[in-house]
Formats: C-alpha cells, sequence, structure tokens
C-alpha cells in the first residue's frame, strides 16, 4: 500500500534555479505541496532549522558546496529533531564510490539524477516508509 505524500513538507536543496522547477512540479504531481527551495548549503541549513521540513533533498553538487557537507551539518546535532529529518542525496548514476560517503554523512539513501516521477515517490516512500518503522521498533523498545 503506498504511503501518501500529502502534507509532507520537502526542503529542496539545489544550486540550479531550473532543476529545482523540474522537482517542484513532480513533487507537486506526487501531492506534496509545502516545498522550501534553498540555492545553497548555508541558506538550506537555516531553512531547516526553522522550517523543520520532513524531507530534505540536497544536491550532491552544490556549485561551490559539497552537498554531502550540507547533509552533515542538516545532521549536526545542534540541529533540533534533525534525526526525525529524511535526506536524500541527489546524485549522478555514475558516482559508485560516493554510497560510502552519503551513508557516512547521514543521508538515508541516494536518489539517483536525472530524476523521474516514479523514482522521486518511490524512493520517498521507501525511505518513509524504513524511517516510520524504526521509529515504532525504537518507541517499542523504550516501553
Amino acid at each position: 500500500m503506498p504511503i501518501p505524500l500529502e502534507g509532507l513538507s520537502v526542503l529542496l536543496i539545489d544550486d540550479s534555479r531550473a532543476v529545482r522547477s523540474v522537482i517542484r512540479v513532480l513533487l507537486h504531481g506526487l501531492g506534496v505541496t509545502d516545498v522550501i527551495e534553498s540555492g545553497d548549503g548555508e541558506e538550506a541549513v537555516i531553512l531547516a532549522n526553522t522550517c523543520r521540513p520532513d524531507v530534505a533533498l540536497v544536491d550532491y553538487d552544490l556549485g561551490q558546496a559539497s552537498g554531502l557537507d550540507v547533509v552533515r551539518e542538516l545532521r549536526d546535532q545542534s540541529l533540533a529533531d534533525a534525526s526525525d529529518l529524511v535526506v536524500l542525496l541527489l546524485a549522478p548514476v555514475d558516482l559508485p564510490y560516493l554510497a560510502d560517503g552519503a551513508t557516512e554523512a547521514g543521508a538515508n539513501a541516494i536518489l539517483p539524477k536525472p530524476i523521474n516521477a516514479s523514482t522521486l515517490g518511490a524512493s520517498l516512500e521507501t525511505v518513509i516508509h524504513a524511517t516510520r518503522l524504526t521509529e515504532i521498533h525504537a518507541i517499542r523498545a523504550f516501553h
């Protein structure tokens, strides 16, 4: 059963306005209407701290910054609720070495570019489902 994506808040971080526009249209097509956009990592970290999105889509190459550095900053312990944030790293398919670095930085998954609606929707559903299962297990272990 598909996980409904309506009501999700997504922080979209990419230095290309055109790419952000395409991904925003794809997200809207999936039912996600709360899309916060940022063209650089520094602004994105501020937005994440003030807007508290459910998901961050972070481009691997942000021009002057590394997407991995932004993921690390998003995961910084000083950010409230940073562990609740689902982070997908957007990266070219031809970077096979990236998986270890993305995991170490704190990304939940890598979403290969170019992106289409079905891949984006499936990736969001998979990561959100896995995150919810982890939360359920943690709650059960606590009680």
